[in-house]
């Protein structure tokens, strides 16, 4: 096994994910008034990120969960408070009932600032 030997200057750029002055991630909010609990979003999310009390992303995909409210869906947390959402909003545009909305969008720092995207898309470059 090839182990990789960083420098002191790449030890300390190497970003923390899970550090919120590094990595601001998405946040959302669910408007109890206006949720049937369908489980739309969370069966869809490209993330995982979304889970409800009842059931999980894996038995509404299986079928295993069928009819019925799955409960209010909530972003899962990971330590320091950091979350696995990347504010894509897929989740609240296939919501029926306008349900979801975005309270904070993903903004990544430092290093990961090469990810995202930039107003002038374009195709990859042919190698």
């Amino acid at each position: 096994m090839i182990t990789a030997k960083y420098s002191l200057l790449d030890r300390i750029m190497i970003p923390d994910y899970d550090s919120p002055s590094q990595m601001q991630t998405g946040e959302l909010d669910f408007h109890p008034e206006r949720c049937t609990e369908c489980g739309i979003c969370v069966s869809l999310c490209p993330g995982g990120c979304l889970l409800t009390d009842t059931t999980t992303k894996t038995d509404l995909l299986s079928g295993k969960a069928r009819g019925g409210k799955y409960g209010l869906p909530r972003v899962v947390t990971t330590k320091a408070g950091a979350t696995l959402c990347i504010a894509c909003f897929d989740c609240g545009a296939a919501c029926p009932h306008g349900a979801i909305s975005i309270r904070n969008n993903f903004n990544p720092g430092g290093h990961f600032k090469r990810i995202t995207q930039t107003s002038n898309v374009r195709y990859p470059k042919q190698y």
